[in-house]
């Protein structure tokens, strides 16, 4: 499994949860450290994966339905 895209927003985690099962994708979702507040706080996110053969087109699926912001590239080599 190769990470897709992460989210720390419930919304854009739906939106893309929604899209995924709609395509009939198998994919995994894993609550991952996504960064820190001002404050020290940790803040997580949804972090999606998907088998690796499936990667590519999951990415192009979501740039095209506009959650371009959140999809993790692919890791040069991959």
């Amino acid at each position: 499994m190769v990470a897709v895209f992460m989210t720390p927003k419930l919304g854009k985690a739906r939106r893309v949860e929604a899209l995924l099962t709609a395509r009939g994708v198998d994919y995994t979702v894993q609550v991952e450290l996504f960064g820190y507040t001002l404050f020290g706080s940790a803040r997580h996110g949804a972090m999606f994966s998907v088998a690796a053969d499936q990667a590519h087109d999951c990415r192009s699926a979501l740039l095209d339905a506009g959650l371009g912001r959140g999809v993790v590239e692919e890791e040069p080599g991959a």
